[in-house]
């Protein structure tokens, strides 16, 4: 599972790549929801889910293409705790709805 990493103060877009889940030709079409396991204070804020319009590179070389990405604007979270963050979305073979599962750590030191 993959984990991303924030500081407590970051307001910034994260990247869902939901790649692997998805069968050949098939696309994200719509996030019906994005949300956080743990119930925190200060608690994870989400911004609207979006899907990439552009093919993403990754520094690992991995490409993910046009329409399997889901993307998020992720602010606040209590420093050391990690996060399970689920977004939720349908795909363009219906009736098809799917959960990409990443972890997320809140840590105020780089690791």
């Amino acid at each position: 599972m993959l984990t991303l990493e924030k500081r407590s103060y970051d307001s910034r877009r994260f990247d869902i790549d939901c790649s692997q889940l998805l069968s050949t030709g098939e696309t994200v079409t719509s996030v019906t929801s994005i949300a956080a396991d743990q119930a925190t204070t200060p608690a994870l804020a989400f911004g609207t889910g979006t899907v990439n319009g552009t093919a993403i590179t990754y520094p690992d070389g991995h490409t993910a293409p046009i329409g399997t990405v889901v993307q998020v604007q992720i602010s606040g979270g209590q420093v050391g705790v990690t996060y399970t963050v689920r977004a939720k979305f349908a795909t363009s073979q219906s009736p098809n709805v799917l959960d990409a599962t990443v972890l997320l750590r809140v840590n105020d030191y780089p690791t």
